[in-house]
């Protein structure tokens, strides 16, 4: 990391993941067998030996009952709104964007270390990583959780505005 900088949002996922589950009185191996055909799935995310897919952030999400935008990136609020998560339109979003933002595949996979023909795999319904995804919407400048789950607002504000928004108070602006 860079100093100064802010670690990525999917960092603190194992530690929302472990208290979720501890909350729910699951053990790793019976939530890893609901959301997965690997036993150690949970066991692993939590103990940062795994980054795993969006996907699996919100089959887990589901069955912890908690947003999977909260869980993967720490964005939005823990309880679910609504129907239960999915990464159905992640491609559609991630392609509306890129072309909206006037990307190329390649400049955006050059700028997030990936090939054009991983971006293009995305954009047709491949999965990846929460890393991965939350790169790419760091270059894209919208909320991870947005292009991921198509939950919360599509793009975060930005820190700086926020802090000033605190320092400055309801009645400047």
């Amino acid at each position: 990391m860079v100093r100064g900088s802010p670690n990525p949002l999917h960092f603190g996922l194992p530690a929302r993941l472990r208290r979720v589950r501890k909350q729910a009185g699951v053990k790793p191996s019976a939530l890893s067998t609901k959301v997965s055909r690997d036993t150690e799935v949970t066991a692993d995310i939590e103990a940062g030996q795994r980054i795993p897919t969006v996907a699996t952030v919100a089959r887990l999400a589901s069955a912890l009952g908690v947003a999977a935008g909260w869980l993967a990136y720490g964005l939005g609020e823990q309880v679910i709104s609504g129907a239960a998560a999915t990464t159905d339109g992640m491609g559609a979003r991630l392609s509306a964007i890129r072309t909206e933002r006037g990307e190329t595949k390649a400049a955006l996979a050059r700028a997030v270390g990936l090939s054009p023909s991983t971006v293009a795999d995305i954009e047709n319904g491949a999965q990846t990583g929460v890393d991965v995804l939350e790169a790419l919407a760091k270059v894209l400048a919208v909320s991870p959780a947005w292009l991921a789950f198509g939950e919360g607002p599509m793009e975060l504000p930005s820190r700086r505005r926020k802090a000033e928004a605190a320092t400055q108070g309801p009645d400047h602006g």
